[in-house]
This record gives structure tokens, C-alpha cells and sequence, in this order.
């Protein structure tokens, strides 16, 4: 039976309980049962071997001597009740109160798991909410038989891998079931293989080196997939007996929280019950001031901060803190991800892989807080590869997405460079049978291969037998630094009826007093005939108001003004060139300048041509930074010739015709 099959005939036990819970609460049953019965599948060839050995241990050591019993029998729990799913069911009228027997009878690590189902946090949680209402309703030996009867997980039909699958669809069905973001929970196993792959590679004289250990880290873990596939690739890579893995992960979601450390503790990778720990990664780090070999992530996509932005700010304000680099809108925390996850970079040298959405490659402007994180990365050459996967690869989103991976101890070969890779051509996507929620494409096996080659290649590829279409493009970190330089242009302005226009405004609703009367006072003036300049606007002022005139009366007067391109510059002291010019709001401009390029030759060549009065405040400059992966690879297609185009509309004409003359024949 398929993990696909599994899966849905232990979520089809929902019809037993339907009506009494509704869509939003069957998961309630449904994955604390679904772990029970892998609980139970585990134990079951030696348990009631082991449970005889432990009630012949004395009263007083039998803690002790149940965690030697567990050691030696390569255990991670255990179930002091003598009680299991199958054996609860032989008294049927004792059912409850048994029931209550078997679950305190699980070990404390199980029993922490279990409460993170119901939603209760500590030992004092209520793990009776698991049965108590199935009870009540008369429903508690109708799923439990059920479980039993349809749900085989022993390991020799369901390994470790299988059962995490399972857990996902359960979930996956669940969320689509009441419209909720189940992607944010899991990530595609497929994408995980690639991700890992692309975060281990080349590491193999590291993992084959005797005596290390390696942690790996996940700041949203979600069902702990990421955690278990990197654990498992590192142990592949080599023969050595002594290695051990050490997982670590965070997650915010309690529900997904248990089943991920009840998959640890069933594969025996949770070495200690804190390695996984439930909360917000953003606002509350479970693990300060620790470091990791290897960080793995997939955040969730496009899910505000605004809740927890006072912590995120106070933690910015730090000139150590997490986040002191920038903060991206609050509209998405994906990259407060990253750089949380920086900040746990050991500085011997780490490894980090991430999935993000195409935000994070261009959002923002220069000097935002978006372009600071990714300039960040620039100044110290973080980031070694970016590739774009392809489309409608997630359960929850078909929006484009990107493994980004960073390296902080790059090879001499690599640093200063950055691989862009794009795999979204088709040849890297297998059509699914059958699309699960928006997931309609898989990658190969051979797909993941070619790009971690591409990859380890770390050049300019193109794509097999199509030399003229580019999957990777090797670039220096410069290339992706620009400044945003500021143009200003002068102010040029003439003057005429100026009488009328200063009446008109003295009777403004807003006017101050003050204006109102020197407004008055212009409109009685007597002006020349035509257009008048600036500066012989202003002698005529300092004739009627005198030589002190200050800046907020110049700036009244030239309100009256109008501009005009041949009029001569306007200066802040009218009349005196020695002044500054003054600036034209509706002319100001920005260029945006590669960093490669000096700044002045461009302005020489592309601006002053144009506009020869243009000077730019070197002061204003502001240096950004954007991954544009899109404009890298994009391929020109010509347009069709309207030739061809109007004889398609001829044809699909003539085709409509002989249809419709057929129809009126049929019914004569």
C-alpha cells in the first residue's frame, strides 16, 4: 500500500466522528490517533518482553532502570501500562478509564508530544482531551478499533520516511479541507532533496573527516522534513560508523510541532527533548547565542510581521541584534528569516539553504530595508547561489520560487562571485498525475542531479543541446550593486499679470495674514507690459518693499511665477549667480548607476547630452542592491508576422462558418 493510499484510508476515519467535529477539529482526532497507533507498531514485537522486565524493576529505581532498559534496546520510549490501541479494546465497558491508563503511561517525552496536540503547554495540560469527548459521544472504540484495523504502521511496512509522508498528507488533506495554508506547514520532499543536496555538496572531505559531528538547524521546521532528509544525506556521503547528527529546529504551529518531534522520536534523531522547541523563531529565539554547521528553511510565504513588530523592532534598535541590518514591509517576514538565520552562522564556517518567493530578490528601493539585507549579503559575501525553480512545485502557492544559498567560508575560487541558475525550463519539471492542491509538477530525480552539477560546476552553463539558452550565469557580487543617484535641474521661471494672479490668491481661503497683505500690496503694483525674469521681478520688490527680503517673501513671490524652459536659472539670493541655484522639484530625476560604472561618465554620457544644466549632490547618492534573475535569462521571442496572424483568424473564420452551415443543414 502507498503512503498516498495509507494516508487516505486512515483520513477517511473522520466519517465515524463527523457531526459531533467539525472540518476545523477532525485533525484533533485524527493525527493523535494516527501517532498512538505508530506508537504502538514500533513497540509491538518486543513490548511485552520489555514491559515483564520493567515491573520486575524495584518501585524506587524504576525510572532509572526503564531509561538503561530503553538504551539498550536502541528505544527512545516507552509505555509503563502494559497497555496498547489492540489491548484497550478487549474491555470495552473499561475503555475510558484504560484509556487514561495508557496515555500516562507513555514516557515524559511522549506524554510533552501528546499535550502539544491538544494545545496545552506544560505537564499540566490536559491529555485527557484527546479521548474525553469521543467518550462522550460514544465514539471512543469505534475509531480506536478503527485505527487498529486499518492503520498497519508497523516499521517493516511504513519506515521512518513513509510515516513522515503520511503525517503530511494528513495534514495537507486537514488544511485543504477548511482552506488553510497547509504549504506553510511542509515542503515537497523532492525540493527538499534539492535543497540539501545543493547545502551539502562538496562538503565530502568535511563528512569524511573522523571524529566530526555535524548540527543542523531549521528556525520553522515545520513536520521536520528538512531536519531529517539533511541528516539523512550527511550520513550517506560516508562510511563512517562514528558520525553523529545532532538536529535542532524551531517551529511556531504546536499541532505541527508534535508531529514533528514524534517523527524524531520514532527515527531516534530527537537527542534531547529541547532540540525542538515551540514558538515564534521571530520574537522569541529558543536557541540565543548558539551556532550551526548547516541551517535549512522554507519560512512561510508572504505572512505579515505586524503582531510581533515590536519585538523585531526592539531587537533592530541593538547594534547586535538579528535584525539591526534592515527590516523588510510587514507585509512579508521571509527575510527576517534569513537573517536570523545568519545570525547563527558559526564563524568557522556555515552552511544555509532557503526557500524564498521572488519578493526578497527585488522589493525596494535603495536604502530600504530590503535592499540593505540583500547589500549586506554583497559586503560580505554571503550569498553563493540563487535558483529559480519552477512553477506549481508547492501544495499551498503556485507563485515562483527561489533556493537561495549562502555560504560564510566560500572556497578562494568562489568569493566575490554568485552562480544564478535557472531551472524553471521544463526539462526540470515532471507533470503529476494527478495535481495535490496546487502542486501539479514534480522534480526528477535527474532533474535534481543536473542542476546540483550545474551547480558544483559554479560557470556559465547553458542547456543541453540548446547552447543558445543559458541556465546559469556566473557574476560578480558587483554586478548586482547600483547607486541611485539624484539629477536635479534648475528652477526657471517668468512672470506675468502678475497683478491679477497675486489678487487671486490674496483672497485664498488659506492665506496667513501676513501673505494676504503683501499679496495686496504686489496686486497694486504697476508691472511692464509682457514677461518679466526673476531677477527683474526682484528689483522691482526691492523698489516696493526694500533690500531685506526674506526667504519666506521670495518664496511667496515666485509662487506667481510660472515656469519656463528658456527663462534664465532662478537663484536662492535673486539676482546673485554667486548663490546656489535654486532646484526644480518637477525636474528632479534619478538614474540608476551599475556599480561598475564610474558615475561621472555616466552622467557625461547619458544625461548632460540631454539636459545640460543637470548636476547631481554626491551626498544623495544611495547604494542598493536587487537580484534581477528574471532580466539575466530573459530570451527575446519576435513577434508574429500579422500576415500569419490574419490568415489564423481566416481559418478559425472559415472553420466557424462550415460549422454553423453544418448545424443549420442537421436540423432541416
Amino acid at each position: 500500500m502507498t503512503e498516498q493510499e495509507l494516508a487516505g484510508m486512515i483520513w477517511n476515519i473522520k466519517e465515524i466522528i463527523r457531526g459531533v467535529y467539525d472540518d476545523t477539529e477532525v485533525e484533533n482526532v485524527i493525527l493523535p490517533f494516527t501517532l498512538l497507533r505508530r506508537l504502538d507498531c514500533v513497540l509491538q514485537d518486543r513490548y511485552d518482553e520489555l514491559y515483564q522486565q520493567y515491573k520486575e524493576f524495584p518501585d524506587e529505581k524504576k525510572d532509572v532502570m526503564l531509561m538503561a532498559l530503553m538504551r539498550r534496546n536502541g528505544l527512545t520510549f516507552f509505555n509503563t501500562s502494559g497497555l496498547s490501541l489492540n489491548k484497550l479494546l478487549a474491555q470495552p465497558k473499561m475503555l475510558a478509564d484504560n484509556f487514561k491508563t495508557y496515555l500516562d503511561g507513555f514516557t515524559q517525552n511522549v506524554r510533552n508530544i501528546l499535550l502539544a496536540f491538544t494545545q496545552e503547554d506544560g505537564e499540566n495540560g490536559d491529555i485527557s482531551r484527546i479521548y474525553s469527548r469521543l467518550d462522550r459521544n460514544d465514539l471512543l472504540f469505534q475509531v480506536t478499533e478503527s485505527f487498529v484495523n486499518n492503520a498497519d504502521l508497523h516499521p517493516d511496512r511504513v519506515d521512518n520516511a513513509m510515516m513522515g509522508t503520511i503525517f503530511e498528507i494528513i495534514i495537507r488533506k486537514s488544511k485543504e479541507t477548511t482552506n488553510t495554508k497547509a504549504g506553510q506547514f511542509y515542503t515537497p520532499r523532492e525540493v527538499v532533496r534539492l535543497l540539501v543536496s545543493l547545502v551539502m555538496h562538496g562538503r565530502e572531505a568535511e563528512v569524511n573527516t573522523l571524529g566530526k559531528h555535524f548540527q543542523i538547524y531549521d528556525p520553522c521546521c515545520g513536520t521536520g522534513g528538512m531536519l531529517t532528509e539533511g541528516k539523512r544525506y550527511l550520513q550517506s556521503m560516508t562510511d563512517r560508523t562514528d558520525m553523529k547528527v545532532f538536529l535542532f529546529g524551531q517551529e511556531l504551529n504546536e499541532k505541527t510541532y508534535a508531529i514533528c518531534k514524534s517523527d524524531l522520536l520514532i527515527k531516534g534523531d530527537l537527542d534531547k527533548d529541547r532540540n525542538i522547541s515551540l514558538g515564534d523563531t521571530l520574537a522569541n529565539d529558543q536557541f540565543p547565542g548558539e551556532h550551526f554547521g548547516y541551517m535549512l528553511a522554507n519560512p512561510p510565504f508572504g505572512v505579515d510581521w505586524k503582531k510581533i513588530e515590536g519585538k523585531v523592532k526592539e531587537d533592530a534598535a541593538k547594534s547586535d541584534g538579528r535584525f539591526s541590518v534592515g527590516l523588510p514591509s510587514t507585509s512579508d517576514g521571509s527575510l527576517l528569516f534569513l537573517l536570523h538565520m545568519i545570525s547563527k552562522m558559526d564563524p568557522t564556517g556555515s552552511r544555509i539553504g532557503i526557500v524564498l518567493n521572488g519578493s526578497p530578490l527585488f522589493n525596494g528601493a535603495a536604502g530600504s530595508g530590503w535592499s540593505e539585507i540583500r547589500k549586506m549579503l554583497m559586503d560580505r559575501d554571503l550569498l553563493d547561489a540563487i535558483i529559480a525553480l519552477p512553477k506549481n512545485l508547492f501544495y499551498g502557492t503556485d507563485i515562483s520560487t527561489y533556493l537561495w544559498i549562502l555560504d560564510n567560508n566560500k572556497p578562494a575560487e568562489r568569493k566575490g562571485k554568485v552562480l544564478m541558475v535557472d531551472a524553471t525550463h521544463p526539462r526540470y519539471a515532471k507533470l503529476l498525475q494527478r495535481s495535490l492542491g496546487k502542486k501539479r509538477y514534480e522534480i526528477p530525480d535527474e532533474a535534481i542531479a543536473e542542476i546540483v552539477n550545474i551547480y558544483g560546476n559554479f560557470t556559465d552553463a547553458t542547456l543541453p543541446d540548446h547552447e543558445d539558452i543559458k541556465v546559469a550565469r556566473l557574476m560578480d557580487v558587483e554586478d548586482f550593486l547600483y547607486t541611485t543617484v539624484t539629477i536635479y535641474r534648475p528652477l526657471r521661471l517668468i512672470y506675468e499679470d502678475i497683478a491679477h494672479k497675486a489678487a487671486e490668491s490674496a483672497n485664498g481661503e488659506k492665506v496667513k495674514k501676513a501673505d494676504k497683505e503683501t499679496l495686496e500690496h504686489i496686486a497694486a503694483i504697476t508691472f511692464p507690459e509682457g514677461k518679466i525674469t526673476d531677477e527683474d521681478m526682484f528689483a522691482i520688490m526691492s523698489k516696493q518693499f526694500g533690500n531685506k527680503l526674506t526667504q519666506g517673501f521670495v518664496k511667496l513671490v515666485r509662487t506667481l511665477g510660472t515656469t519656463d524652459p528658456e527663462a534664465p536659472v532662478v537663484y536662492t539670493t535673486p539676482g546673485k549667480p554667486d548663490s546656489s541655484e535654486v532646484i526644480d522639484p518637477a525636474l528632479t530625476d534619478t538614474e540608476t548607476i551599475p556599480m561598475k560604472e564610474n558615475i561621472d561618465e555616466y552622467i557625461a554620457r547619458e544625461v548632460l547630452p540631454f539636459v545640460p544644466d543637470a548636476w547631481r549632490d554626491p551626498s544623495k547618492d544611495k547604494v542598493g542592491c536587487e537580484f534581477p534573475l528574471t532580466r539575466l535569462f530573459y530570451r527575446y521571442t519576435p513577434l508574429r508576422d500579422s500576415s500569419e496572424i490574419l490568415a489564423d483568424l481566416m481559418a478559425l473564420e472559415a472553420d466557424t462558418t462550415s460549422a454553423l452551415q453544418s448545424l443549420i443543414s442537421e436540423a432541416r
